[in-house]
């Protein structure tokens, strides 16, 4: 018995380092294709090769629901990353920004949402397709999302966790019970302990993306490939990349502590050596 349950420990913590590795693996992917690509823009830009872009961000129209989300700031919504958690605390922090706020939640539900919208280095104007960032994640469509959705997985939080982004300028959280436009009835009191969290892009703000371009009728679109992933940051590009250095620093560190544990919990409950 104490064998299978070693043997079970250690199966777990080896799919945990397999994890962790694959954080690890694509936070220092992320940073030298940043790095790489971070040496200026070609005057001219030329189908499938890799740019960093950072400027103005120019909204022509916003993506669903962004009325939804009343953000202090002036300018329409390009784009925002959202989620929808429930709390397991009635002592729930509502300022997402302090640490330790988000101790309690259980996200069931996250995804990626944008209209249309460029951004504009002050030499040309590139427009940004996020569709590759909602597929890879397979992001939940915000149209359709319920809060009687009740089972959370860990692609629940793919979207809302996702490393390709990092945005901290515009940040709104409210009671599902306060926004209009989900499929909810009011008088719940469930409704109470669930919220709509949502991170934007917004018109006139500085954003740094960096994607694969391609040209359609003669007007440059930066996006994701599976070969050039596409990445957004608020925060400039030195700012994102610092935090891709400490995720692969941290991610890589627990990868190999768990391989090493779960090493010894195999050995000993197969009972090898």
């Amino acid at each position: 018995m104490v064998a299978a349950v070693r043997t079970i420990f250690g199966v777990i913590l080896f799919v945990c380092s397999l994890w962790f590795g694959y954080r690890a693996i694509t936070a220092g992917m992320l940073y030298q294709s940043m790095a790489a690509s971070e040496d200026g823009i070609p005057s001219t830009l030329v189908d499938g090769e890799t740019v960093a872009i950072e400027g103005t961000v120019n909204v022509r129209d916003s993506p669903p629901l962004s009325d939804l989300f009343e953000i202090d700031a002036e300018g329409p919504i390009g784009a925002y990353v959202w989620r929808l958690k429930e709390s397991e605390s009635y002592n729930y922090n509502l300022d997402a920004d302090e640490s330790g706020a988000d101790t309690n939640m259980i996200t069931y539900a996250s995804g990626i949402e944008s209209g249309t919208f460029a951004v504009d280095d002050g030499r040309r104007e590139i427009r940004i397709d996020t569709d590759w960032l909602a597929e890879t994640h397979d992001s939940d469509d915000i149209t359709t999302a319920s809060p009687d959705w009740t089972v959370t997985t860990r692609l629940s939080k793919r979207s809302w966790r996702s490393q390709y982004i990092h945005l901290e300028d515009h940040w709104i959280v409210n009671p599902v019970a306060e926004v209009d436009g989900f499929d909810a009835d009011a008088a719940d009191e469930s409704l109470d302990d669930e919220y709509v969290e949502a991170k934007a892009i917004l018109d006139g703000e500085t954003l740094a993306v960096c994607g694969e371009v391609t040209v359609e009728q003669g007007t440059p679109v930066l996006q994701g490939s599976d070969e050039t992933p596409l990445v957004l940051s608020d925060q400039g590009f030195d700012a994102f990349g610092g935090r891709l250095r400490r995720q692969s620093l941290k991610y890589g560190l627990a990868a190999g502590g768990c391989a090493v544990i779960a090493s010894l919990a195999l050995v000993s409950g197969l009972g090898i050596g």
